[in-house]
């Protein structure tokens, strides 16, 4: 009878072992994340209900469903999917509950999936839920990296955290334990590209992301960011992600024509899902340059779009277009009524298009023009349209102030730094009580012209003097950058 328990109970556990799911990132795997990553959402689906069927007990596939869900609601912003789709978190929290938990992937793809759903959360203004969800994430890739050092998955995920951390208040800090620089988040996605560089992960693409927004926008190393996504073998014309990416950096660094290029190679089919933000994004680098068909891509994503994001922003651009290419008030007038109807105001860019809206004022089309020159990187052109047309601003008031920011602008991007800081200081002088951004912003870039000449404590100064400022239009962005310029200059003040 002994004997007989024996086999009973080891054919039981025999069997709970074997049951046990597993995590494995097998060529299927891959695939399925390959196909959900490149926005083929239809093919992506078919393939993780192959795994499903034909390897159930690998749990990594419920990582790569949970990447069609975030990038669905991220990308598209309906609320009514995101309340239809918010139940698949712990539907998928419980598959991989019941993976192996001396898997390193165990702690990485819960932690994952926390943080795809904090991201995802807050393009509904929802702050407290995904502040619990990224500390739980945290403190499951912290546990996760003591003791699988070597598992460099962790890293990919902990970067990001580690180098927003020094943004975060410091009594939020406090509370949420979390612990981190600028730094080490880019010490540690550097290792995790490097790695990805000489052997096979599958998060590469992912990683060379967060690598570039760590540079661009936590280091302010611009060119860097660019030059790693250009020697990067990414292919634009196959990912509407990676070209949203590649197009933005290049924009950002004033190649506005080879932003324009990548996304006129942007893939388009019907085996992608929808991205009508990639229209819009074309539509203001053709405004840039004064593209007389710039109007139509816009159009095309107010059409097409049914988020909350950038619509506001959409109809001020429309309604820049019909001011600066064809001097038509009325049209001008009538785009801008329509910020006020369209749209939410939860972003920078859509707040800011909605104050121009209810000022009624009628923006100097010289001024707009250099202003979209600019902001194309076309700073020739826009230097030489405001130095003629500079005797149309001799008399003090708005239009001077605007005019002493575009010319600062301008002179810092053509390396004429002397002029710059000149033109920074009048504007900010002349303009720290404004309701305006300039006086705000024009502090910052000489923050960070004094950085990069390796004079930190004056570089804080001007950072601070950022903060003290207090404008309507991006004062979220502009004191984030400030406060990430001030934690950089103090590990060289320190």
């Amino acid at each position: 009878m002994k004997v007989i328990i024996f086999c009973f109970l080891f054919i039981i556990q025999s069997a709970c072992i074997s049951a046990q799911g597993y995590f494995e990132a097998t060529p299927d795997i891959e695939e399925a994340y390959r196909l959900v990553s490149t926005l083929r959402f239809d093919e992506g689906k078919q393939k993780i209900a192959e795994i499903i069927k034909t390897d159930p007990d690998n749990k990594l596939v419920y990582l790569v469903e949970n990447y069609i869900d975030f990038f669905t609601i991220f990308l598209n912003e309906k609320e009514e999917e995101y309340d239809r789709l918010a139940d698949n978190k712990e539907i998928r929290l419980e598959q991989i509950q019941q993976g192996d938990k001396e898997s390193p992937y165990f702690r990485f793809a819960i932690a994952e999936i926390h943080l795809q759903w904090a991201t995802a959360r807050l393009k509904f203004g929802e702050r407290t839920k995904p502040a619990t969800e990224v500390l739980k994430a945290y403190k499951l890739l912290e546990k996760n990296n003591k003791q699988f050092p070597n598992f460099i998955a962790n890293k990919k995920s902990l970067s990001i955290i580690h180098a927003l951390s020094e943004s975060l208040p410091g009594l939020v800090r406090t509370i949420m334990g979390i612990k981190g620089s600028i730094e080490l988040g880019t010490e540690e996605i550097d290792e995790v590209v490097t790695f990805s560089e000489q052997n096979n992960f599958l998060f590469t693409e992912e990683s060379y992301a967060i690598y570039a927004y760590i540079l661009f926008f936590q280091n302010n190393k611009r060119k860097e960011a660019y030059d790693l996504l250009t020697n990067a073998n990414l292919d634009h014309s196959k990912s509407p992600l990676i070209c949203f990416l590649k197009a933005n950096i290049a924009h950002k660094n004033g190649y506005n024509e080879e932003a324009k290029k990548i996304l006129e190679e942007r893939p388009s089919g019907s085996e992608y899902m929808s991205f009508p933000y990639l229209d819009f994004m074309y539509g203001q680098y053709k405004l840039y340059s004064l593209d007389e068909d710039a109007s139509v891509y816009i159009l095309n994503f107010i059409n097409q779009f049914e988020g909350r994001h950038f619509v506001k922003e959409a109809y001020q651009k429309l309604a820049w277009y019909e001011l600066a290419l064809n001097e038509d008030i009325s049209a001008y007038k009538r785009y801008m009524k329509l910020i006020q109807d369209r749209g939410y105001k939860l972003v920078d860019e859509d707040k800011q298009a909605l104050k121009e809206s209810e000022s009624k004022k009628i923006p100097n089309a010289t001024l707009l023009k250099a202003r979209l020159l600019f902001d194309g990187g076309y700073y020739s052109k826009a230097y030489g349209l405001l130095v003629k047309k500079s005797y149309m601003f001799i008399e003090p008031g708005e239009e001077k102030l605007e005019f002493n920011y575009r010319m600062g602008r301008i002179s810092h991007e053509l390396q004429n730094y002397p002029d710059a800081i000149e033109f920074y200081s009048i504007t900010i002088n002349s303009g720290k009580k404004s309701k305006s951004f300039m006086a705000c912003n024009a502090a910052l870039q000489i923050g960070l012209i004094l950085e990069e000449q390796k004079k930190h404590k004056q570089a804080k100064r001007f950072y601070e003097q950022c903060l003290d400022i207090s404008p309507e239009e991006y004062k979220n962005s502009l004191h984030q950058k400030a406060k990430s310029g001030i934690e950089r200059v103090n590990d060289f003040i320190n």
